[in-house]
């Protein structure tokens, strides 16, 4: 009885070592193309929440200052401790507001309740390169420093203002800083500065972008002041 034996030739080092090789190279190469998917997914959710605190801000800052002035004689703006990078405001947002019987309510005479001297400034911590956006109210900062302070937004990284008179001229506030500032309108900016993701020449290399939002805002009692 003959027997016939079969060999079985299996792969050689060389074309073991070829496989690996391709192997790899796909490996890292998918990799690094997650890799990036995660990086360019990570800064868009960082640019996406950077613009809603930055919307939030704009809102809450554009509503109060709209309501500078109010109540009063003047736009409730506050010389000396407005400026370029912060404003100071006051309103007498309850001047006209009765009781059940007609009569003003208690502080409608009189700018003495929260939230009607308001002040937002830039808050630079450099060490930890942070900026955070703070509402100071100082009717209730008088009784207690801590209670008037809230920050309103800490992705931020710019606040700017800039005033105009009732013919919409620029007024420069920095020339005079204890001057009355006849401001009919005022411009607030607030910037976020997303960082460079990546090396230049890497692909998916983003740069630095800087984002910019304005709100003009006209003070709620502007039509009733003549400057």
């Amino acid at each position: 009885m003959n027997t016939k034996l079969h060999s079985q030739r299996g792969f050689s080092l060389i074309e073991l070592t070829i496989a690996m090789t391709v192997t790899i190279v796909i490996a890292t190469i998918a990799s690094s193309l997650v890799a990036q998917s995660f990086r360019m997914r990570g800064r868009e959710d960082v640019r996406s929440d950077a613009i809603a605190d930055a919307h939030r801000a704009l809102n809450i800052v554009s509503r109060e200052i709209a309501n500078s002035g109010f109540g009063l004689i003047d736009n409730g703006i506050v010389p000396g401790d407005t400026g370029t990078g912060s404003i100071r405001f006051r309103a007498n947002l309850n001047a006209y507001t009765r009781d059940g019987s007609g009569n003003p309510v208690s502080g409608a005479s009189s700018v003495t309740d929260r939230d009607e001297d308001i002040k937002y400034t830039m808050y630079n911590d450099d060490a930890a390169n942070r900026h955070y956006l703070v509402r100071y109210d100082a009717i209730l900062g008088a009784i207690d420093q801590r209670e008037g302070t809230t920050v309103l937004a800490n992705r931020l990284d710019s606040f700017q203002l800039q005033y105009f008179d009732s013919s919409n001229t620029a007024l420069d506030v920095a020339a005079n800083p204890s001057a009355v500032i006849n401001a009919w309108k005022v411009r607030i900016t607030v910037g976020v500065i997303l960082p460079a993701e990546g090396q230049p020449g890497e692909t998916g290399y983003q740069p630095q972008s800087v984002i910019n939002l304005v709100s003009d805002v006209v003070l709620r009692n502007a039509s009733q002041i003549t400057f």
